[in-house]
């Protein structure tokens, strides 16, 4: 009895040491506005994924616009006085990226860039999709649905926001390939709906005959389309968008819209917690800087083919 005794007071305090052991982690997470679609789906897909790990302590904060630089450095700063482990953000500025990751890490906390890699692989590692690939594939869509012929206009974000050049420059370079494919300008709607609506009313009034307009995102993208349908131009006027929020993918469906890019925001946010978790524990591979959550161009062919499939 006594023997049995001693060995149930020693599995009770191995237990106790193990759960002792377990090393709780506190990831952080900061995305440049909750506003935007695809950055309220990072923050969801983070939080329902942090779920699955009970040591993890994971916060997700977001600014008030995608243009507040201050208030963004406000929340990296409150995280780093939180003392997280892992910090993981995207970029506003890219001028300022490779100063704000060497400022965090050099107080011991690993960042991770997710969204739009510009910190020049000096963070620990890039989470995100292939924005430049994305968006040169929809571009190069467009030019072969204009049969390499007509007038194009660009919608860019914030201007030197890197996701907007990452996608702005994807676009050019696709575009530029077509020598019969005159690009009219660039104009920025800073990743709003509502200012996509009155630049594309600005654009087509320029423009009245123009062939397609390319917004960088898929809010810029819907509001463009308004525009487009209020002058009658639907079918007339192309329009895509980037990011692939259900309502602009039901557009695809319907023809209203050529194209988005599925960017699958709920594989970033799940796997900024899973690589964050690894890096806290110093098991991720270091050796692999960027992490792809990948990219799928998505057109009305493609999606008329996956409906003709499920049929």
């Amino acid at each position: 009895m006594y023997r049995l005794l001693g060995m149930l007071i020693s599995i009770f305090v191995l237990a106790i040491a193990g759960a002792a052991s377990a090393k709780s982690v506190k990831v952080g997470i900061v995305v440049e506005t909750l506003g935007n679609p695809y950055f309220a789906c990072v923050k969801r897909a983070a939080e329902e994924e942090a779920k699955s790990h009970p040591d993890l302590k994971l916060t997700v904060l977001g600014a008030a616009t995608g243009t507040d630089l201050i208030g963004m450095t406000k929340m990296i700063d409150d995280l780093i006085q939180k003392k997280v482990d892992v910090l993981a953000f995207n970029a506003i500025d890219p001028n300022a990226m490779v100063q704000t990751v060497n400022r965090v890490q050099g107080k011991g906390i690993p960042v991770l860039i997710h969204s739009d890699d510009t910190a020049k692989k000096v963070a620990r590692h890039f989470v995100g999709p292939d924005q430049y690939y994305g968006q040169y594939s929809v571009a190069k869509a467009v030019a072969d649905e204009l049969g390499g012929k007509g007038t194009v206009a660009l919608m860019e974000g914030v201007p030197g926001n890197m996701s907007s050049i990452l996608r702005k420059n994807g676009a050019k370079d696709a575009l530029a390939k077509y020598s019969n494919i005159k690009l009219v300008g660039t104009w920025a709607a800073n990743w709003d709906r509502a200012q996509g609506l009155k630049k594309a009313e600005d654009i087509l009034t320029a423009h009245p005959n123009l062939s397609a307009i390319v917004a960088v995102n898929d809010d810029m993208a819907l509001g463009a389309l308004q525009a487009v349908k209020a002058r009658g131009r639907l079918g007339k006027t192309i329009v895509t968008g980037f990011n692939g929020v259900k309502e602009a993918v039901q557009e695809v469906h319907k023809g209203n819209m050529l194209a988005t890019v599925l960017t699958y925001c709920d594989s970033v946010g799940k796997q900024l917690v899973r690589t964050g978790i690894n890096v806290a524990n110093d098991k991720d591979d270091k050796s692999k800087y960027t992490i792809d959550t990948g990219t799928i161009p998505l057109d009305t062919k493609l999606l008329k083919t996956i409906s003709g499939a499920l049929k």
